[in-house]
Formats: C-alpha cells, sequence, structure tokens
C-alpha cells in the first residue's frame, strides 16, 4: 500500500506536469485559431459595412457636387429632382444636408427620434470629413406601437455614420451626413465572441481530458523503469550488505591475528582495506535508505521524546571523527523540551547534517548545533541550524547540494569520505515530516544548513 502511495505521489506530480504542458500547446494553438477567425470575421464583415456606407454616401454627394456645379446660387435648396433621388433603404438609416448657415437642406430618417441625436454629435465634432465613425443612438424598440398600452420603449442602437462636404468654387457650402444602422452586426458580433469563448473554454476542456490520456500512456514505461530500477537497487543494497560484513569481520580476524600485527605492510593493508569496506557499507545502507524512502517506508514513527538527549546522542556518535580532526561541535538546545516526532529520524537527519559539516571543516574548527522551538500562525515547529566554519559552498552549487551523487569537487569530496547521499537522504527525511530545508553558505568562510520541521 504504502509502495503504491510513494508512486502515485512521484507519478501524479510528473503526469500533472506533462499534462500541463501537452495542454498548454493545444490551448495556445486553439486561443491563436479563435483570435484569426474572430478577427478575420470582423474585417470582412464590418469591411463590407464601411464599403457599403461609403459608396451610398460618394454616390449621393456626387448627384449633389453635379447640381452644384451647375447651379449660379450657393444658397438655393436643391431641387425636387434632387431630393428624390434620396432615399432610406436597409443600408442607409437617414440622410441630412446642412448648410454653413445651419439650414436643413435635405433631411430624412427611419425615426425621428434619431434627428435630435445626430445633431448633437454633429455640434460635438464626432464626424470627421470622409471618415466612419461609429455611435450609439437610442431607437424606439417598437414604433408600430404607441398610444394607450403600448409596449414602445428606447433601446441603444449603433450606428456607422460618414460626413461628405458639398463645395460651390471650391468653398464648402454644406456638408452631407449619411448613417447606417448596424446593430444586427454589432449584436452578432457579442454573440460570436461569446459563441467562440465556449467553444473554447469546452475544447480546452477536451484538451485537459486527451492531455492526460496522453501524460498517462507516456509515464507507464517510466513508471515500469523506475520500478525496476528502484528494485534493483534495494535488492543490490541488501545483499551487499551481507558479504560486506563478513569482509569487514574477516578483515579485524586477520588484523589480531599475531603475525599480523608484527607485519605492519600487512597491517596497513588490512587498515585500508578495512577503511574501504566502511565506506562501501555506508554506501550499501544510503542507497538502501534512498530506496525504502521512494518505496513508501520511510513514514515517520511519532512518539513523545527528549530533544537534547537526541540531539546529545547524535553528537556523541561523531565524536571520534571531530576530535580526530581536532574539531570542537557545540551544542545549543533546550534542556527539558518534549517535542512529538520521530526520535530515530530525528537523530538520523543530526548526524547526516552535523558528519557532513564535520567533513568539509578543516582541523581545529567548529561546528555549532542549534535546536528551538518556535511558533508561526498558531503552529509549532523546529528549527535547527548547523552551522561550520569549513570551505562553504560555491553560489551556483548551492541549488543541486541535496541532488543525489552531487558533489562540489568529487577529489575532495572522494578524499573526505562522502558519496553525494547524505544531503539527499537529509532532504527525504525533512520532507517526510514535511518540513523545508536549504543552506547558506559563503565559500572559505563556511556554511549554514537550516531545517524548519512543523510539530
Amino acid at each position: 500500500m504504502k509502495n503504491r502511495q510513494a508512486e502515485g505521489d512521484l507519478f501524479d506530480r510528473t503526469r500533472n506536469k506533462l499534462t500541463l504542458q501537452y495542454s498548454g500547446v493545444l490551448v495556445v494553438f486553439l486561443g491563436l485559431f479563435v483570435v484569426i477567425v474572430y478577427g478575420l470575421l470582423y474585417l470582412l464583415i464590418w469591411s463590407d459595412q464601411r464599403n457599403r456606407l461609403n459608396e451610398i454616401a460618394d454616390s449621393e454627394i456626387r448627384l449633389l457636387q453635379n447640381w452644384a456645379d451647375q447651379d449660379e446660387n450657393p444658397n438655393r435648396r436643391p431641387p425636387r429632382e434632387i431630393e428624390d433621388a434620396f432615399s432610406i433603404s436597409a443600408d442607409q438609416s437617414f440622410y441630412y444636408l446642412i448648410a454653413e448657415n445651419g439650414t436643413m437642406e435635405l433631411e430624412n430618417e427611419i425615426q425621428p427620434e434619431l434627428r435630435t441625436q445626430v445633431m448633437e454629435s454633429i455640434r460635438k465634432g464626432r464626424f470627421k470629413r470622409d471618415g466612419i465613425e461609429q455611435i450609439t443612438m437610442q431607437m424606439i424598440d417598437n414604433p408600430s406601437l404607441d398610444g394607450e398600452g403600448s409596449r414602445s420603449r428606447l433601446t441603444d442602437a449603433r450606428f456607422l455614420v460618414t460626413e461628405r462636404e458639398l463645395l460651390w468654387k471650391g468653398e464648402r457650402i454644406a456638408a452631407l451626413y449619411i448613417g447606417k444602422e448596424v446593430t444586427f452586426q454589432h449584436d452578432l458580433f457579442r454573440l460570436l465572441l461569446v459563441l467562440l469563448i465556449g467553444m473554447a473554454l469546452l475544447f480546452f476542456g477536451l484538451a485537459l481530458w486527451l492531455s492526460h490520456l496522453m501524460a498517462r500512456e507516456a509515464i507507464i514505461p517510466i513508471g515500469n523503469m523506475y520500478a525496476r530500477q528502484r528494485e534493483f537497487v534495494a535488492d543490490a543494497s541488501h545483499e551487499l550488505r551481507t558479504p560486506l560484513s563478513v569482509m569487514l569481520t574477516s578483515i579485524e580476524a586477520l588484523q589480531l591475528d599475531a603475525r599480523t600485527e608484527n607485519d605492519s605492510f600487512s597491517y596497513n593493508v588490512l587498515d585500508g582495506m578495512k577503511e574501504e569496506v566502511h565506506s562501501m557499507t555506508k554506501l550499501a545502507g544510503d542507497l538502501l535508505r534512498l530506496a525504502r524512502s521512494e518505496a513508501g517506508e520511510f513514514a515517520l514513527d511519532r512518539s513523545l521524546f527528549n530533544l537534547r538527549e537526541v540531539s546529545e546522542s547524535a553528537i556523541h556518535k561523531l565524536l571520534p571523527l571531530a576530535k580526530a580532526k581536532d574539531i570542537v561541535i557545540k551544542l545549543d538546545a533546550p534542556d527539558g523540551l518534549t517535542v512529538n516526532w520521530d526520535a530515530e529520524k530525528l537523530k538520523q537527519l543530526l548526524v547526516l547534517l552535523i558528519d557532513n559539516a564535520v567533513k568539509y571543516t578543516p582541523a581545529s574548527g567548529s561546528v555549532d548545533v542549534r535546536l528551538a522551538e518556535g511558533m508561526e500562525k498558531g503552529g509549532r515547529f523546529l528549527a535547527i541550524e548547523v552551522k561550520d566554519s569549513g570551505i562553504g559552498i560555491a553560489a551556483e552549487s548551492l541549488p543541486r547540494i541535496f541532488d543525489r551523487f552531487y558533489r562540489q569537487d568529487k577529489a575532495r569530496t572522494r578524499k573526505a569520505g562522502g558519496h553525494g547521499l547524505g544531503l539527499a537522504i537529509a532532504k527525504t527525511i525533512v520532507a517526510a515530516g514535511r518540513g523545508t530545508i536549504h543552506a547558506d553558505s559563503t565559500p572559505g568562510e563556511g556554511s549554514t544548513f537550516k531545517v524548519r520541521i512543523p510539530l
């Protein structure tokens, strides 16, 4: 059960990332498609409406201009045959010919309510010569129903309006204003936008579903390979421990032999072999811990324990290594503080962090270990700091120090007896308790590892 849960946590995250990547690509293409389709329809339909209005305006101003060019009186109202040539149609909602003195020479509209609104827009200078402006005006919703009990009401309507100049001997004598209602087209595009957004959301859901299926299929071979690799590491690490223990016992037995003690060369060779076997045993143990953590066997066994006692026990385990390098380990932890966590895991975490600090601290250095309880947002947490006066960590290496088998200086790490797994295991322990761990470091001055674990 734990095994399945561990795999689920790991592969669910990977599957979710793949799903987001796949769906992201599909959504980008879908978004571009929607934008392009909407943009093309917008340009085509509105260009057609503008072109129709321009054709009508150009045709009517030519008619007026031909009359003005032949007439000797610029202030005369256009004759009846000119007025009869103008008409209201589906492509024309109103027209007004206004002389420079403000006299209305020609006029007609689909509803009389429009005239006052158009005059107000003209007064405000809304229209530009030969340009097309879109304005909103109010019209009666149902002009056929009036009188008592009428259901007529004013509603907003959209119009395209253009202006043309009427000239006489090069001077402006009047202006022609022509408008075309485009409420239907405006509402159509609003509806089209809503439909396209709805379709985009629908296809987005389908894209997520398809991306999830694709990601699930893609993760199957990766999961199988990962499971085989994990089983191999766990089995190999477990199987290695027995022969390594036999080798270590055999070496120690040889060292106890009187003949070996008198032969310094043989004794030194056996001592070197013993050190290497210890190193291999530690590596096998670290690999087994990592394999168990990935298999879900790294769950916390919570119990009440004294924090200082566990800390002192961890430090005591590392005192021989510290004394060999004349390194002082200082502990700052409150007396009598009891916490509810996993005592063995905390001890292992401290051993890993302190062991790492001692390894990379030169002789006669110091390692300071500080543990304290804190409160944040109504919850308790355990703060751990392990500070050393060692070689420090380069800034570009800090983001990778918790990666497995990562070593900043491989030659120095190998000499110190590290395999690049200690900090990875420390991070696994902290993650099991839903805590955080990070390091601050200055090359040549030392490093500080900080842990926060909710209690």
